[in-house]
């Protein structure tokens, strides 16, 4: 393979680690499912469960980590 090819590719792939590292979370999601043709109401339905998710997540997180900052007696 030549240099030029060699460094073509790694430009591309850095190129597609950076969009990688920008897309994440919601967005990313949402991306994948209007690219698979998924209605509106499909991807609000998604969207509307993927926050009910990261709220329960984050209640789950706040109340263990509550639990262990509790002294034990």
């Amino acid at each position: 393979m030549s240099y030029w090819a060699v460094g073509k590719m790694d430009k591309d792939v850095s190129t597609n680690k950076d969009q990688a590292v920008t897309l994440r979370g919601w967005e990313a999601l949402e991306i994948k499912l209007k690219s698979r043709g998924l209605s509106c109401a499909e991807i609000q339905e998604a969207r509307k469960s993927f926050f009910e998710g990261i709220e329960t997540l984050a209640k789950m997180f706040m109340t263990i980590y509550s639990a262990e900052k509790k002294p034990l007696v």
